[in-house]
């Protein structure tokens, strides 16, 4: 790693990774680490914190963060403890729980066997699978594809997979394929016809996982340390669940108190690996965000240039590429996914165009929200284009007008799945409702159980407040038509929008 210099305004130790004490952060004002800040501010409010106060905030002991800088990794540090409690340091090669960030490395490994010829993501997977077959099914099992599986639109259940304790019986992945104890989800099934619309499943990605046994002759296990851990450096990775004691440097689960969990072991394990069971470190996964970031660019060498920007291109009807969530905004193209186990929460990023990337790692259940303003920092410090501070006026909107926008609003069909970017399934799928509650205006799922306020940009434009939308600011925008009637509502997200007709017509 090279030294971060002063071009790019953060002020960090270069080689080996070091530990800086909240007295250090507190004497490197240009570093990121005491500019943590949320996406939008109201009015004059420019509120900024350290990293130690937010890591207190949400109760995350420990983090770990990688910085790649035009496709080279050129920063890699840890922050906090392994354990709440104990003295011993994360550093730079501290493996965490990355849950979903598993299913990028599962898919580049993927693509490589692709690349030797040892599978092919463009066949039916029936013809690839050795020790187990889809049962049979409404739909055409012959169009399930390793390429459908990857860009989550083979159309299969199973969207992810709670953690397996110290001590508890482990599924195999026949168990888990099959829905059979000691799995604790459902049988694998298709719940529509392969590539017709998005689905997010994980379950998908184990299937995956037993094709690249299958198709390798060994386990999948294996097959990553051969052909993804060892070509990219990533010498602290594995998928093997649960990770042995003696891999060492392990960060330590925490649950939303920020308390240590999974005891007397202190970390669960995820037995689909394929899809949540990989174990990594800031510094192994900056190399692959590295990797994948120069392949693109036809300078690195785990996979060829038109297997990456394959990968690195969106699959209609999907959020994602061959694996990664894909998003584009003007000339800012990236790639992108999150991570959730139950203890531990993970991000990583990679910037197409300038090379730019970011991983972080945390070992608390509230880690998500604490990556987010670590990436806004980050950003700032960086002088990337990104998540610019977001300023919100002080507006003050007639009641009246306010109570016009309330109401039930439906998803409209009008716009085809083809043109909805990200915005195809999940809470864009939902019937929304609008109440005034106190003076402001809320939103919420439709017989759901909580609702998110709404903060005015314009009389008619709101952002949502407190949703968590990694690709921009999530902002609701009222059509008021010349007789002061609200017929409709868009959702508008990063270059996405969907929208709404407002259900029974307006008042």
């Amino acid at each position: 790693m090279k030294m971060i210099t002063s071009r790019t305004a953060v002020a960090v130790l270069a080689g080996a990774a070091c530990l800086l004490s909240p007295a250090a952060w507190a004497q490197t004002p240009s570093d990121f680490s005491s500019q943590l800040r949320p996406r939008f501010w109201v009015g004059d409010d420019e509120t900024r914190y350290s990293l130690a106060e937010r890591m207190e905030h949400y109760g995350v002991p420990g983090v770990a963060i990688a910085i790649i800088e035009d496709g080279e990794l050129v920063y890699a540090e840890g922050f906090g403890v392994l354990q709440a409690g104990g003295d011993e340091a994360v550093n730079a090669h501290t493996v965490f729980s990355a849950g979903s960030v598993s299913k990028i490395a599962t898919s580049a490994l993927t693509l490589r066997l692709h690349e030797l010829e040892q599978l092919d993501i463009n066949a039916p997977v029936s013809t690839q699978l050795v020790s187990w077959q889809l049962p049979e099914s409404e739909f055409d099992n012959e169009r399930v594809t390793l390429r459908t599986i990857l860009s989550h639109t083979a159309g299969f259940n199973v969207h992810g997979f709670p953690d397996f304790q110290p001590g508890a019986a482990q599924p195999n992945v026949y168990d888990t394929l099959n829905g059979t104890a000691p799995a604790l989800t459902e049988t694998l099934t298709l719940t529509f016809e392969p590539g017709s619309t998005y689905r997010y499943s994980g379950g998908g990605f184990t299937l995956a996982q037993l094709i690249i046994a299958d198709q390798t002759d060994t386990t999948f296990e294996a097959a990553a340390e051969t052909h993804l851990f060892a070509p990219l450096g990533m010498s602290r990775s594995s998928f093997a669940n649960p990770l042995p004691e003696d891999h060492g440097n392990i960060a330590r689960a925490h649950d939303r108190q920020g308390k240590p969990a999974a005891l007397p072991r202190g970390y669960e394990s995820m037995p689909e690996m394929a899809a949540s069971g990989l174990w990594t470190s800031s510094h192994d996964l900056g190399l692959l965000v590295a990797g994948l970031i120069n392949d693109y660019r036809g300078e690195g060498d785990y996979l060829g240039r038109e297997t990456a920007i394959d990968m690195m291109s969106r699959v209609a009807r999907s959020q994602h590429g061959l694996g990664p969530r894909i998003e584009h905004a003007g000339n800012q193209y990236f790639f992108h996914h999150a991570g959730a186990n139950n203890s531990y929460q993970s991000w990583m990023e990679g910037h197409l165009v300038t090379g730019d990337g970011l991983v972080v790692l945390t070992n608390g259940a509230n880690g998500n929200a604490l990556h987010m303003e670590i990436r806004n920092a980050v950003a700032d410090a960086m002088g990337w284009q990104i998540n610019a501070p977001y300023r919100l006026p002080e507006l003050d909107i007639p009641q009246a007008m306010l109570a016009s926008m309330t109401g039930r609003f439906a998803p409209n069909e009008v716009v085809p799945l083809d043109m909805r970017q990200q915005m195809v399934s999940g809470i864009y799928a939902w019937d929304l409702e609008v109440t005034l509650v106190d003076g402001q205006l809320q939103v919420g799922r439709v017989g759901g159980d909580f609702t998110l306020p709404l903060i005015p940009v314009t009389p008619t434009r709101f952002v949502i407040d407190g949703l968590a939308m990694r690709e921009g600011i999530a902002e609701l925008e009222f059509h008021r038509d010349a007789t002061r009637r609200v017929n409709g509502m868009s959702f508008h997200i990063a270059n996405a929008s969907s929208h709404y007709a407002r259900m029974g017509g307006a008042d």
